[in-house]
């Protein structure tokens, strides 16, 4: 559950034309990036991070399924580890997620946490 004074700092920072940094959202909770734009993760479409780098060749890939809530419009979108998307105002990015990958299998939804970037535009 967002915390009051941390979603107002937010909310000032992405009206303040810099960067925002939404960190640590978990997957269906609703992160708050400026007074008109949210997203809610609510699937993994794909995660090919490995945990054992010397085993792996695969690019390693996040895709996350998220709703995009902007200026009262909803619609679903994938968003792509470090592949921004244009939303009102500037583009949206999944920057990273401090979720490590899995070396044995998939990694339950709920131990998902994700961290997002809004660049508004100039």
């Amino acid at each position: 559950m967002p915390y009051p004074a941390i979603t107002s700092a937010l909310l000032l920072l992405a009206s303040s034309g810099a960067p925002t940094l939404v960190q640590d959202v978990a997957i269906f909770e609703p992160a708050p990036i400026t007074e008109n734009l949210s997203v809610t993760a609510y699937g993994i479409i794909k995660d090919s991070r490995c945990a054992d780098f010397g085993f792996c060749s695969a690019q390693d890939a996040l895709v996350v399924a998220v709703v995009v809530l902007d200026h009262g419009q909803r619609r679903g979108v994938q968003l792509e580890l470090g592949e921004p998307i244009q939303v009102s105002g500037g583009t949206l990015t999944l920057a990273s997620t401090p979720t490590a990958p899995s070396d044995n299998g998939a990694i339950p939804l709920k131990d998902y946490v994700l961290n997002y970037t809004f660049i508004p535009s100039r």
